[in-house]
């Protein structure tokens, strides 16, 4: 059992001293920093001179470790400065050494692909770098720095390391859940991995996401979690964008240091996996929010735990790849269902993973409208809704129509004429083909997908597949 005590306020200036003579500082003025190298290699190097352990901070309930360790975060910080603006989100990615495989350069691509510019200046990407090889910390250094170096500069992706001493020996563990020594030795180590990279990111940002470090995300991935943050009308303490480990968990920043705390009192008794649940629960959230479909993916195949394979998937993580790869010319897109912001109707049309999703059930006489920029010769359609995740949000009674002509074209509505049935949907799909035969030498300038009765569910149009003729 794990106690703490609180040092009386008498003798407080006497633990400092300690501490200051603990870190080689100067005893007149008192603790002195450590000055910032301005190369990172340099301090990659020299490592950090400053030797506060977890077991410092955890003795003193009421102090974070800025009290007992001025300049802590300047030492963890492999680039630039601490970033001193508050952001919307901030995204945690402790990563470590792997053996023959590794993923954190993926990862860090998939993040950044699918954000767009504008949103980047509301994120933080903090990268734990949670492994005491030097070699390989200066090399994937050297790479991230390499590759996202407009990044760095705007301080919107941070690097950070930590100190040996920070950690306990992880020699003698309790052994628990029947694992062997060498797992006990990584999950708790990983656990004081996560209570530091809290610990380094708590005032960073109004929200924090735990990550790992081999994972992919969707387009509009960053709209999907601030929707679902103003869809809560009530308290929460976590929400979760995968169902897997402690990826994509969603925390207030101000719950971090408490949450750090509790991991590190029982970093040896279990992994962060369960952990995090019974402190959700002692903040009085007795039950999991996970939106679904989720939003990031697992993809590592082996663990960070060597020797490990580890092939997890999410199951509720919607298959969002096009599988039918139209010619799909330019176009707009026009719809009167009501549009999630997430899902929106060019996610059905353009090539990137993604489809639209109404965000009320279907209803007779709702339309969803292509409008080619430029009227095309067209031979075959294809129109597949639903999805794995909601099989039932599909067309269950739908038409599909071409127009040969277009009147105009205001903000929310085309006027197409010159209608043309080209089929119905038959358990959510429809496939026309040989269409040059049926127009002759017309050229379509809409396609228009007509629900004819009313359904009970949402809609979903994952892919509208359209192939022009030679």
């Amino acid at each position: 059992m794990k106690l703490f005590y609180i040092q009386s306020d008498d003798s407080f200036a006497a633990v400092l001293m300690s501490i200051c003579i603990l870190f080689n500082t100067d005893t007149h003025g008192g603790c002195t920093g450590h000055s910032r190298s301005t190369d990172f290699i340099e301090k990659i190097r020299s490592g950090i001179a400053k030797k506060v352990t977890y077991k410092d901070y955890l003795d003193r309930p009421s102090s974070d470790l800025t009290t007992l360790q001025k300049d802590w975060k300047v030492e963890a910080t492999l680039f630039n400065k601490v970033p001193k603006e508050k952001r919307f989100l901030t995204l945690g990615i402790p990563t470590i050494r792997r053996v023959g495989d590794e993923y954190i350069m993926d990862t860090i691509k998939s993040l950044v692909n699918n954000t767009r510019p504008e949103e980047l200046k509301d994120i933080y990407i903090v990268i734990f770098l949670a492994d005491f090889n030097e070699t390989w910390i200066e090399d994937i250094s050297r790479r991230l720095n390499d590759s996202y170096q407009h990044l760095i500069s705007s301080e919107t992706l941070v690097m950070i390391r930590s100190w040996k001493s920070f950690y306990p020996s992880l020699v003698n563990l309790n052994h628990t859940y029947n694992d062997n020594y060498n797992k006990r030795k990584w999950r708790s180590k990983q656990n004081v991995d996560y209570a530091f990279i809290f610990l380094y990111c708590q005032y960073l940002s109004t929200y924090y996401m735990q990550m790992e470090d081999d994972i992919y995300t969707i387009p509009n991935y960053f709209d999907v979690v601030k929707d679902y943050i103003s869809e809560m009308r009530f308290q929460w303490t976590c929400l979760e964008f995968s169902e897997l480990g402690f990826i994509g968990k969603l925390y207030h920043s101000y719950d971090l240091e408490k949450l750090a705390k509790m991991v590190l009192l029982f970093y040896e008794e279990q992994p962060c996996d369960f952990t995090y649940l019974h402190f959700n629960s002692q903040m009085l959230q007795f039950q999991r929010y996970i939106h679904r479909p989720t939003i990031f993916q697992h993809v590592g195949l082996k663990s960070s735990l060597p020797g490990k394979i580890q092939p997890l998937k999410d199951t509720f993580f919607d298959n969002l790849d096009k599988i039918y790869q139209g010619d799909n010319p330019p176009a707009k897109l026009f719809t009167n269902m009501l549009v999630h912001s997430s899902f929106s109707p060019e996610s059905a049309y353009y090539q990137e993973p993604g489809y639209f999703w109404s965000h009320r059930n279907g209803k007779a006489g709702d339309w969803f409208t292509v409008v080619f920029d430029d009227p095309q010769r067209v031979e075959k359609i294809i129109v597949e809704t639903g999805s794995r995740e909601h099989p039932l949000d599909r067309i269950l009674h739908g038409k599909l129509q071409a127009s040969l002509s277009v009147v105009k074209i205001d903000k929310s509505e085309p006027s197409c004429t010159n209608n043309i049935l080209l089929g119905h949907f038959k358990e959510g799909f429809i496939k026309v083909g040989n269409l040059t035969s049926v127009l002759g030498p017309f050229k379509i300038h809409c396609v228009s997908i007509i629900l004819t009765a009313n359904q009970d569910w949402w809609i979903i149009i994952k892919e509208i597949a359209v192939f022009v003729s030679d």
